[in-house]
């Protein structure tokens, strides 16, 4: 053994010696950034021996360069640690006398390292709003080795430089029978701008034409701003301004929505990341009303594997910083019978675990919920003076309209799996028990819009939903299909906070990259999305001149389009 040791000690000494006549030791130097791309200054980099011993240390300066010179030829490992960020490795490091190995790591934040977690469904994952998209188009990737043969330097496969500020956008025709608000034909810009430092912004215009052309058309205008924290978190900030002159109380047409939305992440170390914000929002009808909606959000991560969360919300737009990542907001319109608009409001308190078993994802979670008011969705065209003295809001473009009526609270619990399929594929299933609002069964005949507000009740009931969604990555096709089940006479969702209108029975999205050559432009996709495909749950009433209204949790309607990506 002994032999051995000396032999080795000696080899050692050997190469030094002969690396040093020659003036021609070993180095390594690189770059250490977040995933993000931006730079990271202070960060400590240690090279490590086989016997886990410092051979090396060094820090990064402002632009996030390390290099350790003068170093002894031989195998080792790399370590960047830093405050706020998991530690980055790069194991198996072999170090060749007379050459430099340029060797950048990236270090992941907590969020960054729990991308395994399913993330809240709550839209649909259209490519074109997701602000997402940009600002971390410089996410990690994997490290690979190149020996230059004329050199002999080992270079790393990440970038060497900063991310250069760079601007992605698309316009988009899209036309159908729409949603509440959502119908003729809307012309869709977004342009999508990423600055030096990771820093983003972002503009959305939505310009809506109805199709019978006897009200103007309708504007939905987005901007938003994002900028990174040295604490490991990122500062949001969103104004969105709706207006809809289609839509009606009975009183006088048109209605507007302003919304300011900013949000805050602070990480605490390795172990805990709170995400606080507040959605302020001005609504017009008859008259105006203000209202603050705020959150909290705080995630604590005990074990590589499992996350446990504590959500607090009292709006449903704005539950944490990733929902404005889709800057389209949907026109929750509400209206008390004097015509003064109502914030679809309430308050959501709800602790989850999640835990990853090999690739499968499994989340169990128990809320409590409470609304100031319900909000119903039905189709069926009504006169001015049937909508005046009631609690709605008319879309007469679309067919469609929106019941407020009174609150109710309950208590529930909820599960889900995530499954990957494939790489960019994933299948989900979940169940819910909670508190829906009920149409009860009518003695005799169907209800009446008078006395829908006494055959009305909360209880505790049940839903179930299957979903896949991902891409095909050889057709770049993006998919969405969903089957959402719970009982027909059940008018709101099970488990509202975490599901919107569109999961309501059968529904699909589906975008697809065409390829035709010369004959059209790189970067066209056609859009198609359809909710309630077989329009089911809808439920009768009459109104009062004696036609058939019908109240769904949303009715059924398709889209389709072409989207110009550039």
């Amino acid at each position: 053994m002994w032999t051995i040791v000396l032999g080795a000690t000696g080899l050692a000494l050997t190469l030094s010696s002969a690396c040093a006549a020659q003036g021609t030791d070993a180095a390594v130097a690189g770059v250490v950034r977040d995933s993000r791309g931006t730079p990271q200054m202070g960060a400590l980099v240690e090279l490590l021996r086989a016997d886990a011993t410092v051979a090396s240390t060094a820090f990064t300066d402002t632009h996030g360069r390390y290099i350790m010179p003068s170093l002894i030829p031989g195998k080792y490992e790399l370590r960047a640690t830093a405050a706020f960020f998991v530690p980055s490795r790069r194991p198996d490091l072999r170090l060749q006398c007379g050459t430099q190995a340029v060797v950048n790591l990236t270090m992941s934040s907590l969020f960054e390292a729990e991308n395994w977690l399913p993330a809240q469904r709550r839209r649909s994952d259209e490519p074109g709003d997701d602000w997402k998209w940009t600002l971390r188009s410089t996410a990690n990737r994997p490290l690979l080795r190149l020996l230059d043969p004329q050199t002999g330097i080992e270079v790393s496969s990440s970038s060497e430089r900063a991310p250069a500020p760079a601007t992605q956008g698309q316009v988009a025709l899209i036309n159908g029978d729409g949603a509440f608000s959502d119908g003729g034909m809307h012309q869709v810009f977004v342009l999508n701008r990423t600055v030096d430092g990771g820093d983003g912004m972002v503009l959305r215009a939505d310009i809506g034409v109805p199709e019978t052309g006897l009200v103007g058309p309708s504007v939905d205008v987005s901007t938003g701003y994002e900028r990174r924290s040295a604490m490991g978190g990122a500062t949001r900030l969103v104004a969105h301004y709706e207006t809809h002159p289609e839509l009606t109380d009975g009183f006088e047409p048109g209605f507007q929505v302003m919304q300011v939305a900013s949000t805050e992440q602070l990480a605490l170390g390795d172990a805990v990341m709170i995400d606080v914000g507040t959605l302020l929002e001005a609504e017009q009808l008859h008259s105006t009303r203000i209202a603050s909606e705020p959150y909290l959000r705080v995630t604590v991560r005990p074990g590589n594997d499992v996350v446990v969360e504590y959500r607090m919300a009292t709006g449903r737009e704005l539950q944490s910083s990733s929902d404005l990542d889709h800057l389209k907001m949907h026109a929750n319109a509400l209206s008390d019978v004097s015509g003064r608009p109502l914030i679809d409001a309430g308050r959501h308190q709800e602790i989850s675990v999640s835990r990853k078993l090999n690739k499968t994802v499994v989340s169990a979670a128990v809320f409590s919920d409470n609304f100031d008011q319900g909000a119903l969705t039905g189709s069926g065209l009504l006169s001015r003076a049937e909508l005046a003295g009631t609690s709605m809001i008319e879309d007469p473009t679309t067919g469609t309209f929106h019941l407020a009526t009174k609150g109710y609270s309950g208590r529930g619990l909820s599960g889900s799996v995530m499954q990957p399929l494939s790489p960019s594929i994933s299948l989900w299933g979940e169940y819910d028990l909670g508190t829906a609002l009920l149409l009860a069964p009518a003695a005799a005949g169907m209800p009446t819009l008078a006395d829908l507000q006494s055959s009305l009740s909360a209880h505790t009931t049940q839903a179930a939903s299957a979903e896949i969604r991902g891409k095909i990555l050889k057709s770049g096709t993006a998919l969405k299909a969903e089957y959402r089940w719970q009982p027909a006479r059940a008018l709101t969702q099970v488990n509202a906070y975490n599901t919107t209108a569109e999961e309501a029975y059968l529904s699909f999205y589906l975008r697809q990259r065409l390829h035709c050559g010369k004959l059209l432009p790189q970067g066209l996709d056609a859009v198609v999305e359809a909710t309630n495909l077989l329009e089911q749950g809808y439920q009768p009433v009459l109104a009062p001149d004696g036609h058939t209204l019908f109240l769904a949790q949303i009715p059924r309607a398709v889209q389709g389009g072409l989207a110009f990506n550039f």
